[in-house]
């Protein structure tokens, strides 16, 4: 529960963010007033397997190129309240921001759009510079095909150590 003035002033939710609309929220009402900690379960959630919960349009949640958008809506709308953030906490969503754009650029490549990897990882690299980011940016420019292939490699031991 909230004021209604208090969301009125944070502009409510943004609809703009299909999936994740609760949390920018509470984010931005945590920026602007103090929270009451109520030590009760309010909420449950269904940990059904997503094939069952999501079907239709919420399917498309379980896609990396939906993840992708709306956490970059979401971190992009964060960072507009830049000068009101701690800055710990801006450098984290500059982080996430920029390992977004990364992710774009890991998408772009899988598709062979080379050109449009190359925007994302410069964005990436414009964002938040990491020496992985900078190795996937040099190889990107320099040998696109190899960038995409050690992408790949990368995914796969990730899939390999998680399972």
């Amino acid at each position: 529960m909230a004021r209604a003035d208090a969301i009125r002033g944070l502009g409510g939710f943004d609809l703009s963010i299909p999936y994740s609309q609760d949390s920018d929220f509470m984010f931005r009402l945590a920026m602007q007033t103090g929270f009451c900690y109520v030590n009760r379960p309010l909420v449950r959630f269904d940990r059904s397997p997503a094939e069952i919960r999501h079907v239709g349009v919420s399917a498309d949640w379980n896609k990396l190129d939906f993840w992708l958008r709306d956490s970059q809506r979401r971190l992009e709308g964060l960072e507009r309240l830049n000068e009101r953030l701690p800055v710990n906490v801006r450098r984290l969503i500059r982080e996430q921001l920029a390992a977004v754009h990364s992710g774009w650029a890991n998408w772009y490549l899988e598709a062979g759009d080379y050109e449009r990897a190359r925007a994302a990882v410069s964005r990436a690299a414009r964002t938040c510079l990491t020496f992985n980011i900078a190795v996937k940016w040099l190889l990107t420019w320099m040998s696109p095909r190899l960038a995409r292939s050690t992408v790949r490699r990368h995914q796969e031991g990730s899939k390999e150590s998680i399972a």
